[in-house]
């Protein structure tokens, strides 16, 4: 019997074991890690991002909303690739490949890919995406590590199943021709969400191509905004309008100083000690130049199979987690619908309204459970420019409103750093899908050498959301 046979044997075999068990199984993880607090000396839980996004052990998590039967959700994952022997991964949350046999050396799908049962590795155009860098298994436990097994960590969503595509080397490295290889794979594999916590400066043409064609075939994708602490504007992946575009959050709720941040950040996730899986031979933060990290430290558990790191790298499975949660209960949803529900449902943190460094706030699995699918409410400020009109100077302002069914829109601004008087200098704003807003006569900024522009919108059921934007003038 090969390998992925007996695979297949011994998970069809634990899952008759399990149905019993199943059928009774808790609707929150117990799994150790879940529930314990200070095991490398921290002052708080292990496991402390899963409050923060409406998830958790509590009466309102998200958990505790899915349904009786939720539905599996195909996430690829474009990363290092994965440590399938790792004993929180459950063979059942793999993808397997419905078209193809194990190892008989046909394409039997005629995918282009011959034997691919779980992924591809497109770096040694093999069919074996194993990881020899750690990030990948680390993603992938955050999405969909094993439940209540008695063991470590549980991931977001038990339903999900991983599609492994191996896109980057063991130092981290990658080539854009891979990644679009791997983001067409998905799309063309059935994938509905696709996880890329990879990225860097630019964005090329086949890359750029490669989104437009996972995002025509109906695939919501999630990009890391990258540890620089600089604007992700420019920065690759994570600058795409395709994208939900996501930075990390500390535990104090606001962005993490290595996150990137910008007009082009829709949300945040915990993303600071974040505990997951680790590889075999892994040690994913020594190879990182620059990050002042001794060998070993960020090894847990007396096994040493778990690992804690920060990064917006794992900011972003958390959102791909919560969205697949949220195809489990609702595999209707569309991509735009997906993100609609994500960023209207987001907890405002940070600056009051949506804002370059926490977008439109901290994910909410809860409040994203109970969305209606086509109620939103969206306002954004991308910038401002200085114009000339028939009537002299004026602060023209850009950005965006958008409602399911739109009630008032309206711009204000106010002196200072932290108004407390606002003057409303545009009204009405019209529906606008991104581009000028209004102009402010310049004449109304004298007086202070600091304004909060803020653009208020308000939906038809009386769900608000603002944006701000800091002009400092001189």
């Amino acid at each position: 019997m090969s390998r992925l046979n007996m695979r297949a044997a011994l998970a069809a075999a634990m899952m008759a074991l399990l149905t019993l068990a199943g059928q009774a199984q808790a609707q929150v993880p117990a799994d150790p890690f879940m529930a314990s607090n200070g095991t490398w000396q921290q002052d708080y839980p292990d496991s402390w991002w899963a409050d923060r996004v409406g998830l958790g052990s509590g009466p309102q998590s998200a958990w505790r909303q899915l349904p009786a039967n939720p539905a599996p959700v195909i996430v690829a994952v474009i990363d290092s690739g994965l440590d399938w022997n790792h004993l929180d991964v459950d063979w059942n949350a793999l993808w397997t490949n419905p078209g193809e046999i194990a190892d008989n050396g046909v394409d039997d799908d005629g995918n282009g890919y011959v034997d691919d049962m779980i992924g591809w590795n497109f770096l040694d155009n093999s069919n074996q995406p194993w990881d020899h860098d750690g990030h990948g298994t680390f993603v992938t436990g955050q999405i969909s590590a094993g439940w209540n097994n008695g063991v470590g960590v549980a991931g977001v969503n038990p339903h999900a199943r991983i599609m492994v595509l191996r896109a980057l080397n063991t130092f981290g490295n990658t080539r854009a021709s891979y990644l679009a290889r791997a983001i067409v794979y998905a799309a063309d594999n059935g994938a509905r969400i696709i996880n890329m916590s990879v990225g860097g400066p630019g964005l090329t043409e086949v890359e750029r191509e490669a989104l437009r064609y996972a995002t025509e075939k109906g695939v919501l994708i999630v990009v890391a905004a990258g540890n620089d602490g600089q604007p992700v504007e420019g920065f690759g992946l994570a600058s795409s309008e395709q994208v939900i575009t996501v930075g990390a959050a500390g535990l104090d709720d606001l962005r993490a100083p290595f996150s990137n941040y910008g007009s082009a950040i829709d949300l945040l996730a915990p993303g600071v000690d974040i505990l997951s899986l680790r590889a075999r031979r892994t040690d994913t933060l020594r190879d990182i130049p620059g990050a002042n990290y001794t060998p070993g430290a960020a090894y847990v558990g007396e096994d040493r199979r778990y690992y804690r790191a920060s990064g917006t790298s794992f900011a972003a499975p958390i959102v791909t987690g919560i969205a697949s949660l949220l195809l489990s209960a609702r595999p209707e949803l569309t991509p735009a619908q997906l993100r609609n529900i994500l960023i209207s449902t987001a907890r405002d943190v940070g600056i009051p309204g949506v804002d370059q460094f926490s977008g439109y706030g901290m994910v909410n699995a809860a409040a994203a459970l109970q969305a209606e699918p086509d109620s939103f409410v969206t306002a954004a400020i991308s910038g401002v420019e200085v114009v000339q009109t028939a009537e002299g100077t004026g602060v023209a302002v850009n950005g965006s409103v958008a409602a399911d069914r739109l009630s008032a829109a309206y711009v204000e601004i106010g002196a200072g750093e932290d108004p407390q008087q606002w003057t409303r200098v545009i009204d009405p704003v019209a529906a606008n899908p991104g581009g000028r807003l209004g102009i402010v006569p310049a004449e109304r900024f004298r007086g202070s050498a600091v304004w909060i522009i803020r653009l208020v919108v308000i939906g038809a059921n009386g769900q608000q959301r603002e944006a701000r934007f800091r002009l400092s003038l001189g």
